[in-house]
């Protein structure tokens, strides 16, 4: 049997994609990747208060990437920049006055999608999924150097520590790294790709974060150790729920959709109190199905 379609114990839909919000659900909470991405339940609980701001921000965020990816592909900014609404009209007023600069020119383009197949582990008939991300923008100069730039809709600026062990930071490049390979510009070294990250609430202070052959390597090694633990899961019985303490409960729980399936409180966390990175504009995150249209045309390379 073709390893591609060799059944698992864990029974993910046909057409599922790993990628960054998935895998991040799963180090996040077992339990919420099992509800989100397996029983892909309909969410039973507001994810926070106040719910408008709430889903005002989320739209938002989603307005914003579209805005931009048409000024990136070549719209006149004032055209477009016409009767926008608050927050959207500041944040792409920060846009147009602190894109960055040092951009390589040669090749860019705006929500670019790639998709590779990985194996989990290297045995033969091994199962192996698509490994997806979205990016926002790619400015490439072929042999040289690429830039992966993601507009942050955030309400502050993290910490860069926090970023860093995002599972964002780890697929984006590596993924790019693997699909440059079989793209016409490419291949690309990993010293030669950087992650950037651009915020509405600092636009003048994004994070950068170099990649290089170490951290390949081991990012190789961890996706694939996820991968492995998600696949032998046998059941709703093998992906638990953060354990029930107060700090969980605050950075998590809280703000979780399925809080009331874990007897985790029925009252949704309240934004304006919450200091952790909270990412309006992730839409694998906001609704699993928003990739639906996407994954059956983005490019798929095997490995």
């Amino acid at each position: 049997m073709d390893a591609t379609h060799r059944p698992t114990a864990i029974p993910l839909p046909d057409e599922f994609a790993f990628s960054q919000s998935s895998l991040q659900a799963y180090v996040d909470c077992a339990r919420r990747f099992w509800l989100t991405y397996v029983r892909q339940l309909p969410w039973p609980a507001v994810e926070a208060t106040p719910v408008a701001q709430h889903e005002h921000l989320m739209r938002m965020g989603a307005a914003f990437h579209r805005l931009i990816q048409r000024a990136e592909i070549g719209i006149d900014p004032e055209a477009i920049a016409v009767d926008l609404e608050d927050p959207l009209d500041l944040w792409f007023a920060a846009y147009r006055q602190a894109r960055p600069a040092d951009l390589p020119t040669t090749l860019v383009e705006a929500e670019h999608s790639m998709s590779m197949r990985l194996a989990a582990d290297d045995s033969p008939g091994a199962p192996a999924f698509r490994l997806f991300a979205l990016y926002d923008l790619l400015a490439v100069e072929p042999g040289e150097r690429a830039v992966i730039v993601d507009w942050k809709t955030s309400r502050r600026r993290p910490d860069p520590t926090h970023l860093r062990q995002r599972l964002q930071t780890r697929i984006y490049p590596f993924l790019l790294v693997e699909a440059a390979r079989d793209l016409p510009w490419g291949p690309l070294r990993p010293d030669q790709v950087e992650m950037r990250y651009w915020f509405t609430a600092a636009p003048e202070q994004p994070i950068t974060f170099r990649y290089d052959a170490a951290q390949h390597a081991e990012n190789w090694d961890y996706i694939r150790r996820l991968l492995r633990e998600i696949l032998s899961g046998q059941s709703e019985d093998d992906f638990l729920p953060l354990p029930d303490t107060e700090a969980n409960r605050a950075r998590f729980c809280r703000y979780c959709v399925y809080r009331s399936r874990c007897d985790r409180g029925d009252v949704a966390g309240d934004l304006t109190e919450h200091d952790e990175f909270v990412d309006f504009d992730d839409l694998d995150a906001v609704a699993p199905e928003a990739l639906d249209f996407t994954l059956n045309d983005v490019q798929e390379l095997a490995f």
